[in-house]
């Protein structure tokens, strides 16, 4: 089945065919879309670059296609900058469509109007001067690991979701760990329109952690500072407790304290706000959810490895675990400044 729609100067073709990207709730992978029109504006941000695209309507008047892209900060480490696209020029844009705005659309390739193609998987030439690099730096008390440094996923990393991502009206596949209590909660849970990323929500430590965006860890005798450049969340360890504190104010990443067990750091986390380990297709959590993370270093100091423990005895009947793989990154993470333009924040 094919829809197309022809609009006098420019062309906007929707198609079902077979996509193949992510971002499955808020896109639809199966409606291609082509939109042909002149760049009005390229929006270099976080969590989403965003290319604006003016298309001229049925009647004559401007109508404006809103096309999204991945982070700048990933983009820029890339080579990508504010200037790859130019406002004025000519320019077909083929992605898939948006499941909440009928003229928005998910960036897949463009043809420019000198002829060549453009995909995000593409890479421009970076001066190796700019690349800057993040030294680290060395612990006064060599008998503990030492995390100082800049982190990235490893490639090939086990714990990496499938190909494509979760689809939406696919099996939540941990969806059986969930009392009634957060069965309930998941049905009230609308994974289009209530991502907690929408409101630039870092949204759990599995989420943190499971992003590709860049992670540094900083150490000091009382504290682990750990500074995910994804949603410009930190979080601080404590490291001089053995036991929480009692009637902890609830908050969004809870309170964490900390310690060492030979090349591994131990952090347990309480103290949570009730929301979403995972935004798609959404797995609830309650005030008493209670987390803890083995973070594991290797006898060289260039990776580690965590594992994740998630309990909560309100919304869970088992536990939980989730395990991921880092490696050093020559790299300096970025400020992200989260803002989504499309929803008015």
């Amino acid at each position: 089945m094919v829809r197309i729609f022809f609009i006098f100067l420019f062309a906007i073709t929707i198609e079902i065919a077979s996509a193949h990207h992510s971002n499955d709730y808020h896109f639809d992978r199966n409606v291609d879309v082509t939109v042909r029109g002149t760049v009005k504006m390229f929006r270099f941000i976080n969590p989403h670059s965003r290319l604006l695209v003016d298309v001229l309507g049925v009647n004559g008047e401007i109508v404006t296609w809103d096309c999204e892209m991945a982070a700048a900060n990933g983009l820029q480490r890339r080579g990508w900058t504010e200037d790859v696209f130019t406002p004025g020029d000519e320019i077909v844009i083929h992605g898939f469509a948006a499941r909440r705005n009928e003229t928005e659309c998910y960036f897949d390739v463009a043809q420019l109007s000198d002829g060549r193609n453009l995909s995000m998987s593409d890479s421009f030439n970076v001066d190796a001067s700019e690349q800057l690099q993040s030294a680290r730096t060395t612990l006064v008390n060599t008998d503990i690991p030492n995390f100082n440094h800049v982190w990235q996923r490893a490639r090939g990393d086990a714990g990496r979701p499938p190909a494509g991502g979760p689809r939406l009206g696919g099996p939540n596949r941990n969806a059986w760990v969930l009392s009634e209590a957060g069965r309930l909660a998941l049905d009230s849970y609308d994974s289009v329109f209530d991502d907690p990323a929408l409101e630039c929500s870092p949204v759990s430590i599995r989420r943190l952690w499971g992003n590709n965006d860049l992670t540094e860890i900083e150490q000091t005798a009382d504290l682990v500072i750990i500074r995910h450049e994804w949603m410009d969340a930190v979080r601080e360890v404590d490291l001089t407790l053995d036991q929480h504190p009692e009637s902890l104010e609830p908050r969004e990443l809870g309170y964490s304290i900390g310690w060492y067990e030979g090349p591994t750091l131990v952090i347990d986390t309480v103290g949570y706000e009730a929301g979403m380990l995972e935004q798609h297709p959404g797995l609830p959590h309650s005030e008493q959810l209670h987390t803890l993370e083995r973070l594991t270093l290797t006898e060289d100091g260039d990776a580690f490895e965590i594992t994740i423990m998630m309990e909560d005895a309100l919304y869970f009947t088992d536990q939980l675990t989730a395990s991921r793989s880092f490696v050093v990154a020559n790299a300096t993470p970025q400020d992200y400044n989260c803002t989504h333009p499309e929803l008015g924040h």
